[in-house]
């Protein structure tokens, strides 16, 4: 990937683009580092057919790497929708698709096997492409319960026609045939948080849950085992934000309510990782990995970014510029160094 330089906008353009309705502070979207998170830029630019906007006051909650391109980043908002950018940052672009242009977006996933396969997590619709975004089916799945949403989706990388969703009400589903029928396979009673697929036996699956820690199947979600491991000497554990791993799945880290944890063995025993902050002290959603050297870890909260080379043992620190709460964090696989981070303004 070349590297392209990092554009900081300090005002908003031609109005503020596609991402005015979220806050009229500039300091939201993404910001960029180069130097393994020792210097942030704001990377917001929106080309737009009235000129050029600005992703400066856009509330980001999620952000995913194509698997097989790291240029191709995708966005999911709060307000403003879909976004996403085809040169790692530099410019980003929202879908034709009208209904993925504004409002809530839960989740983007895009398959590993098949770049121009996505899929979306908006309301009570998961929406997929097959065709590099030109076209959205928005019944993939749809949701009749009221009140009930899509917030999570995975794709198996074995199996191509194997999709996971995760449902607000703690349901999981998964469908064997692309989309086309599903069925129920867990029932957590609490909404789903993430999926984690072993990155060597699709069959091994972890999926958390906000309030009710994690779930395993290793096979394939006919059984399920509910993970202690040592969680529940861990207080407010069981409270889990996001999952994330190593290149060979050896390593599994979990932002939780006490804070990061770390399991060996793909989610079968876990241990409290030592941060700078004491256990449940600050809220972390944005973790982050080096995945061919797991010892490498970031993770931010409030206005700090935190980096460690030695799995933990030690930290350092560096600001980050803005006042939004850090939502979401990417490490590029193939230049570690390289970071992005998605921000968004606190709810209560």
């Amino acid at each position: 990937m070349q590297r392209t330089s990092l554009i900081v906008l300090s005002l908003l353009l031609i109005g503020a683009g596609c991402a005015g309705k979220t806050s009229t502070s500039a300091d939201g979207g993404i910001f960029k580092s180069l130097t393994s998170g020792e210097e942030w830029a704001q990377t917001v630019i929106v080309p737009t057919a009235a000129g050029i906007g600005t992703l400066a006051t856009t509330d980001v909650l999620n952000m995913e790497m194509d698997p097989q391109d790291d240029t191709f980043i995708y966005l999911g908002t709060r307000q403003n929708g879909m976004l996403y950018s085809r040169d790692s940052g530099t410019s980003w672009l929202q879908p034709e698709a009208e209904a993925l242009q504004d409002g809530l977006i839960y989740r983007i996933e895009v398959d590993p096997s098949d770049v121009c396969t996505v899929y979306v997590a908006k309301g009570s619709r998961l929406y997929s492409t097959h065709d590099c975004m030109r076209s959205f089916d928005s019944e993939t799945y749809v949701e009749n319960r009221s009140g009930v949403s899509v917030v999570q989706v995975a794709a198996d990388w074995y199996d191509t026609d194997a999709i996971w969703l995760g449902l607000s009400n703690g349901d999981v589903l998964k469908s064997d045939d692309g989309g086309e029928t599903w069925r129920t396979v867990l029932k957590t009673g609490e909404e789903i948080s993430s999926f984690l697929i072993h990155a060597t036996d699709s069959r091994d699956v972890l999926v958390s849950t906000f309030d009710k820690g994690i779930y395993k199947t290793e096979n394939g979600g006919a059984d399920w085992e509910e993970i202690d491991g040592g969680l529940r000497d861990l207080q407010k554990s069981d409270k889990v934000y996001t999952m994330i791993q190593s290149e060979d799945s050896g390593v599994v880290v979990a932002a939780t309510g006490y804070g990061l944890v770390r399991s060996k063995d793909f989610g079968s025993t876990w241990e409290a990782i030592q941060l700078v902050t004491s256990p449940g002290q600050v809220s972390i959603r944005a973790v982050g990995m080096d995945v061919t050297d797991p010892d490498t870890l970031y993770y931010a909260a409030n206005a700090t970014f935190y980096r460690s080379d030695d799995a933990g043992a030690t930290w350092n620190t560096q600001r980050i510029p803005s006042s939004r709460v850090p939502r979401a964090l990417l490490v590029d696989p193939d230049e570690p160094e390289v970071l992005y981070i998605g921000v968004a303004t606190a709810t209560e």
